[in-house]
């Protein structure tokens, strides 16, 4: 017979499991090691495709059980194991198969069979000698591939079989893997055989920080219980505690406070967990710190503290629970800024109305602005409405001597310019340049504000420090309605 058709018709046997025909062509002489056009011998399909019988066969008639492709390296038992043909991977063992042959990416049967799952395969290969500790040139292990995978089963048959649960793989542990895959039975096996519950990733997180910015709560108590640090930091300074309060996980927050974690910490910045979970507005994190000693009154590098943090982001309910504890209201950052001005800048109602049942001091200045000039020039017309009930000065000057009324009409604030008017606003103050809330309103062209101005008996004919009137501006800047009005109003 030709040999070339030998070869291939023999190769085409053991692909399709013809026994009958194989055992005819070895008869007649066919090359038992001839490889097919892609470096594949019969024995390689055959035990890649689980065919017990035609492997038998095959090794009988001296079949190289070691043989590996050029371009990979890859051996008849890497494909058996990885097709998790058990009874094919304990025949080739059997007649000399290297259990720790590596393919060109350091790969070997045993991490073939950990990627799939092959469980029976894995027990075989462990029993047969197979190193469980192998890294291939990515540095990954068995054991790796299987946390990975998220594959359990396979995860406790590798360290039953003396997996090392603390090797690394480009800086990185089993343990991390799976707690960044969520996988915590995983977690508890590895933690069982030895995984070090405090080992950090390249940028300093522990395991322990590692479960706790995913809000794993059974993966914190399983670490927790294995002498994980709960005081530990990061290169930033950050712990556990903080990064579980600024991620809202309150249980997270709850098994580290049992596990008696230091509550006032604070980063290299002064951040603390109680400032996170009041900046997030986790209110029962935010209860539970407070609960257990956390101080109320801690600042960060720029002085702010928890009840600033709650405030800027607009957490009413953290707010209230703050104050109730007693939280400094009057306190300035170092901007100079305080509470009760910051939530007056971003118009927080519910809050300025917390703060003012606290006493805050209406009259408080930053720059010059009180809480009333503040939120008049931003608009926020339920905030002025709260500010004006409570008292507060509408005619107060900022340095620049402008009153909420100037800086509302500067902003065709009409709203806010009605509430202040209704509350005593006096139309003709004038501020350090001479001009008017007329004068701010015009230079704009607010026609609705020039109006209720007008309406409320503005002189239309002052002049500020530049000898200029209204009706200069409105003409300067083409605003004929505006014209029109004062003109009509005898300017």
């Amino acid at each position: 017979m030709n040999f070339n058709k030998s070869k291939i018709l023999l190769i085409q046997s053991a692909r399709s499991g013809d026994i009958n025909r194989l055992q005819a062509l070895l008869a007649e002489g066919a090359d038992v090691n001839a490889t097919s056009q892609d470096d594949f011998t019969a024995l390689m399909f055959a035990a890649q495709r689980g065919y017990t019988e035609i492997v038998r066969i095959l090794l009988s008639a001296g079949a190289n059980v070691n043989y590996s492709r050029k371009n990979t390296g890859i051996t008849a038992l890497m494909l058996a194991a990885a097709s998790n043909c058990i009874d094919v991977v304990q025949t080739l063992i059997a007649h000399g198969a290297e259990v720790n042959a590596k393919n060109d990416d350091g790969s070997t049967a045993l991490m073939a069979a950990s990627l799939k799952g092959n469980i029976g395969v894995l027990r075989g290969l462990l029993d047969a000698g197979a190193d469980v500790n192998i890294k291939d040139k990515d540095e990954d292990t068995a054991l790796k591939l299987a946390a990975q995978s998220g594959n359990t089963a396979v995860v406790q048959v590798l360290l039953d079989g003396g997996a090392d649960a603390n090797v690394t793989s480009r800086g990185e542990t089993a343990l991390a893997i799976a707690l960044r895959g969520g996988d915590t039975k995983i977690v508890q096996a590895l933690l069982a055989h030895g995984a070090d519950a405090n080992t950090r990733a390249r940028d300093g997180k522990t395991t322990l920080m590692q479960a706790a910015e995913l809000g794993d709560v059974v993966s914190t108590k399983l670490l927790l219980a294995h002498g994980a640090d709960v005081n530990a930091k990061d290169k930033t300074g950050e712990t556990a505690l903080l990064l579980a309060a600024d991620g809202g996980y309150a249980e997270v927050v709850q098994a580290m406070l049992e596990a008696g974690v230091d509550v006032n910490a604070q980063t290299p910045d002064g951040e603390t967990a109680l400032m996170a979970g009041a900046a997030g507005g986790y209110t029962e994190i935010v209860t539970a710190l407070l609960d257990r000693g956390a101080d109320i009154n801690a600042k960060d590098k720029e002085d702010e503290t928890a009840l600033n943090l709650a405030v800027v982001e607009g957490h009413a309910d953290v707010v209230e629970i703050l104050l109730n504890r007693g939280a400094n209201f009057q306190a300035r950052n170092k901007l100079g800024d305080t509470p009760l001005l910051v939530a007056a800048l971003h118009g927080h109602t519910k809050i300025v109305e917390a703060l003012l049942q606290k006493k805050a001091n209406l009259n408080t200045k930053n720059f010059g602005e009180t809480a009333l000039n503040i939120a008049a020039m931003h608009g926020h017309t339920e905030t002025v409405k709260v500010l004006v009930n409570a008292g507060a000065d509408v005619n107060s000057k900022a340095d620049d001597g402008k009153t909420a009324l100037m800086k509302a009409s500067d902003r065709g604030n009409t709203e806010v310019m009605r509430i202040l008017l209704d509350n005593g606003a006096d139309v003709n103050i004038t501020d350090s340049a001479g001009a008017t809330a007329l004068m701010w309103a015009t230079h704009r062209g607010y026609v609705d504000a020039v109006k209720i101005l007008i309406d409320a008996g503005v002189d239309v004919n002052v002049t500020n420090r530049g000898a200029c009137t209204a009706l200069m501006i409105a003409e300067f800047n083409r605003y004929p309605e505006v014209v029109k009005l004062l003109k009509a109003a005898g300017a």
